[in-house]
């Protein structure tokens, strides 16, 4: 099935989000871009893979600084990022790398704000999973082998991290319906079906785009 549309996949802590975008570019036949973008950016960077492992999908630390590197613009404004926190530097190669990727050709992009990155893209779907909080904690408490009240919390500290992170670098949009070209819940539908409306979906656009 040849595609020519960008995915972008942002997602409440334990919905399944990266395995429904996993799935959807396997069933698509295209990349899915997920953790490789904390190598990526190391590489680019030159930086610690490790240290941008801890600082992934978090907001800027003001007390943690680098310095410079090779990235000199965000979108078409010139920047520095001289005396920039670590936070700030991993964003903008990510920006960068996920700008160069939508590029490339159609993908699936998890989470690092790709929606709010890809915006003005003109093959470019988001998609926001959601779920009720017992569907995500009975999850990750069977993925983790750990009980349901610190699956709780964990859903707590993670959801909280990833708003905080995405309304920083992206005005404030995550989770918000309105922003999002479609909502799911993954608790209805599984991953399964989750995987089949993203697909019937981007089936749709990419139909109405050529009539």
């Amino acid at each position: 099935m040849g595609i020519h549309t960008v995915i972008s996949i942002s997602r409440q802590f334990g919905s399944g989000g990266r395995e429904i975008g996993k799935e959807t570019a396997e069933r698509l036949q295209i990349p899915c871009y997920d953790s490789a973008l904390i190598s990526m950016a190391a590489e680019k960077s030159g930086m610690s893979e490790q240290v941008l492992a801890n600082l992934d999908e978090k907001a800027a630390n003001r007390f943690l600084y680098t310095m410079p590197s090779g990235i000199s613009t965000i979108g078409h404004a010139p920047t520095t990022i001289y005396n920039m926190p670590l936070s700030d530097t991993l964003f903008l190669t990510q920006y960068e790398i996920i700008k160069q990727l939508a590029e490339k050709g159609p993908c699936v992009i998890v989470g690092r704000c790709s929606d709010y990155i890809l915006k003005d893209h003109p093959h470019h779907v988001s998609i926001f999973i959601h779920a009720d909080e017992s569907f995500r904690a009975s999850r990750i408490a069977d993925y983790e082998k750990i009980t349901t009240e610190e699956a709780m919390s964990k859903i707590s500290k993670y959801d909280r991290e990833r708003k905080k992170y995405h309304d920083y670098y992206a005005a404030g949009t995550w989770g918000n319906a309105p922003f999002y070209d479609l909502t799911l819940n993954s608790a209805i539908l599984g991953v399964s079906g989750a995987v089949e409306l993203i697909i019937a979906f981007v089936n749709i656009v990419e139909s109405r785009e050529h009539t």
